[in-house]
């Protein structure tokens, strides 16, 4: 199974005994000067290390490999930035308002 971040908490998939985790996400970041929303790859964070360990082994015995060494799994962040405090406010705005079409 390939999965993206989303597989951390959302989903238990039954019978995983192996993640391979290689610590990278991609995340959308806003560049204030270029005025440009991306998809930037960047190290995720111990929390979500963490996670990504629990995925192995729910349901039986299980094994996480990490693609990193313990050196860069100490400086993690502990957390990854939410996203509102990535993102303009106004996208967020936006998109709130197209939920309701009788907002104006």
């Amino acid at each position: 199974i390939l999965s993206t971040n989303i597989a951390e908490t959302s989903v238990t998939i039954d019978d995983v005994v192996y993640v391979i985790d290689t610590g990278r996400i991609k995340e959308k970041s806003y560049d204030p000067y270029s005025n440009v929303s991306t998809l930037q790859s960047s190290w995720i964070s111990k929390a979500s290390a963490k996670q990504r360990e629990g995925r192995a082994g729910r349901c039986q015995p299980g094994v996480c490999y990490h693609l990193y060494s313990k050196l860069k799994a100490v400086s993690l962040a502990d957390f990854q930035v939410p996203e509102i405090k990535r993102m303009p406010i106004e996208e967020l705005c936006l998109q709130v308002k197209m939920l309701d079409r009788t907002a104006r």
